[in-house]
Parts: structure tokens; sequence; C-alpha cells
């Protein structure tokens, strides 16, 4: 996709170029931290010049240190709309370094919570959200922050957000009448991002939401295909669950099964596609007994009944064995047929719903415990 996290995609769609557009995300605003965990900036003055610390704006913003803003802003030397050559502005280190309060006096002070700086030409809130500052994005917000920006590589704050996937900045921004399903300028949407990243909660988050499962980028990679680059089962399993289409094409006729296979991911393909009732081609599993194909026609229903009605059965059996046989032969096997029919029920829950599978699941880790 992008920066540390770039794939191949070559004439083959997963080969040796950029997978997703642009290398790098807002390459000016993740500086290296120092050990105070501080972000810092990169060399801002030249050499032959050297600025007295007490008159760094930047270097004071960075820190947090309100009154020596203060008493550059008394002096008439800077003010609240101040910017560097590049368009970066105190508000922008403040924010990039959690500075909440910094943030607050700045914004009081006129700075411009929307102006675009650095080499990636983002604001301060962008700036925020890189770091997951969720207070300090929410305090830019409130003062006016435009999160429908983007950046000069075409993200927006809910896409700068969702690399790195924290959850509870996500349902922020989703409050902030941000479309889901908005698109970077390469057509990658957030649940391709959150599904490429291998963040099973934030795929979840934007389904819910409402996100298109079945949008494609401009290669025709849906988040389905993305997943399988990443590899990560429970995004896999959750867009499966949301009727992401296991046979949707590329551009270059690449299936989410061929992706499988070049990425490397097969196993956890059809490990996600199992857990979801499906065969390993991606079709729907069924029964070879009488009727099954009728019994099954409403899964849900079926299940329901089955389940409720199989116990009264598991005890009738072991009753009718135990009460027919002598004692030291009718117990064990009592318990014999007992497990027995438990089987058959694991069995049954394999061709389950999706959200059905909970009870199938507990039963085998406790089995293993």
């Amino acid at each position: 996709m992008a920066d540390e996290d770039k794939k191949s995609n070559s004439t083959s769609a997963i080969g040796t170029a950029d997978m997703m557009g642009p290398t790098g995300k807002a390459s000016a605003a993740t500086p290296k931290l120092s050990d105070d965990d501080h972000v810092e900036m990169e060399e801002i003055v030249s050499s032959g010049s050297p600025v007295n610390p007490d008159e760094d704006i930047m270097q004071l913003a960075r820190l947090g240190d309100i009154q020596g803003i203060e008493k550059l802003f008394d002096s008439g030397k800077f003010d609240g709309t101040y910017a560097d050559a590049e368009g970066i502005t105190p508000l922008h280190w403040a924010a990039i370094n959690n500075q909440y309060a910094m943030c607050q006096f700045l914004l009081k002070a006129g700075a411009d919570v929307n102006k675009k700086g650095g080499e990636s030409v983002a604001t301060p809130a962008m700036w925020a959200a890189q770091r997951c500052h969720y207070y300090t994005v929410h305090l830019l917000l409130e003062n006016g922050a435009d999160p429908l920006v983007t950046d000069i590589q075409g993200y927006n704050i809910l896409h700068l957000a969702t690399f790195e996937g924290n959850i509870f900045l996500l349902v922020l921004l989703l409050h902030q009448n941000i479309s889901v399903d908005i698109p970077d300028s390469h057509g990658h949407t957030a649940l391709m991002w959150a599904a490429y990243k291998g963040f099973p909660a934030c795929v979840d988050l934007f389904l819910r939401w409402g996100a298109d499962v079945h949008a494609a980028d401009e290669t025709g990679f849906t988040a389905l295909h993305w997943a399988l680059v990443k590899g990560s089962q429970g995004c896999i399993q959750r867009l499966i669950e949301y009727g992401a289409d296991r046979f949707a094409e590329t551009s270059m006729g690449k299936t989410p099964a061929v992706t499988a296979s070049e990425m490397k991911t097969e196993r956890i393909w059809h490990r996600a596609l199992r857990e979801c009732g499906y065969d390993e081609d991606g079709k729907p599993k069924t029964i070879d007994f009488p009727m099954s194909s009728w019994l099954l026609q409403d899964k849900r229903s079926f299940m329901n009944k089955f389940f409720f009605f199989f116990p009264f059965l598991i005890i009738w059996v072991m009753i009718m064995i135990s009460s027919h046989m002598v004692v030291y032969a009718g117990v064990p096997m009592a318990l014999f047929a007992g497990y027995g029919l438990q089987w058959v029920a694991q069995e049954v829950m394999e061709y389950a719903p999706s959200d059905m599978r909970h009870m199938h699941k507990t039963v085998r880790l406790l089995e293993h415990v």
C-alpha cells in the first residue's frame, strides 16, 4: 500500500510495483520520537544563524511551553497565525506532540486550524490523527477542523487514522459526517485500508457503519482482496460474513482465491471460508442425506429447531441405554453414546450460519482445556 507497508503489484497486479498508490503517508508529519516521547523537528534554521531557544516558537510549541510562547506574542515578534516556509505552524507541532493545553492556547490566539503544511501538505488535525491523539483531534474538530480536507497524497483524516487502527479515534471521526466510503486518490476506501493493515476491529466497525463491501479500487481490488494480501483471518472472515463477493475479479482477472494463492495466504483463506460455512472453493457446504436440500432451505430455522430438540434426544438415548443394560456396561455405553451424539451436533454446526457458531467454537475450546 504505502510507506513501510508497501507491497508489490506488477503486471499480475501483485508484483513489484506499489500496490496502493503514492509512497509514504504524510512524511513530514512523522518525525522521530525523542526519549521524552516528543516528536522531534527537523532542522528548520540555517547553521549560520542560530535561534535563541527562548525565541524558537516551534520548539516551544512542541514542548508545550505556554509561558514562553506568551512572551513571544507579547514581544510582537510572532502571533498565532505564524507559519514557516513550508506552511508548518506551531499548532502542527503542538498537535502531533499531544500538547492539548498548547493547542487550546494557540487556537485562542488565532491559529488557523485548517492550515496545511509540511511535505504532506496536511493540517494539524491530520498530524495529530497519525499519532492517535484522540483528545487533541477532538479539540481541533470542535474548533473548526475540516475532516474532509485531503493532503497531497489524497488522504483525508479518516484514512490517516485508519493507518494506525485506533478504533476510538475512528468512531469519533465517523461522527463528523465523513462518508465511510470516501476514497483516496487511488480509489481505496477506509475499509480497504483496514483490511490491508489487518485490523479486524476496524473492519468490523466500518462494516457496521455501512461500508460498501463490494467497492473496488482503480485496479479492481476489493477489501477482500486486500485482506488476503495481509492474511488476517479476522478481517477475511468479517468481510465474508458481510457478503463480500468470494469470486470478484480484479481488472486483471484475479479472484480472491488467486490472490490468496499468490500471496501465500491460502491456508487462512480456506480456514475463513470453513468458519463461514463454505468449502475451499467458496461454495456453500451441503449435507449429503435425503431431503437435506429441503431441510436446509432456511438454515437458521433448521438449526434453531435442531439444537432445541437435540439435548432431549441425547438424554433419552442415554437413559434408554443405561436402563436396558447392566450398570457396569450401561453407564459406559450411555456416556459413549452421549459423546457420539455431541460429535454429531458439532458436525451439524459446521453448516450453521456464521453468527450461530459461537457455541461450536466454545465446545471446541473446552475440548482442548
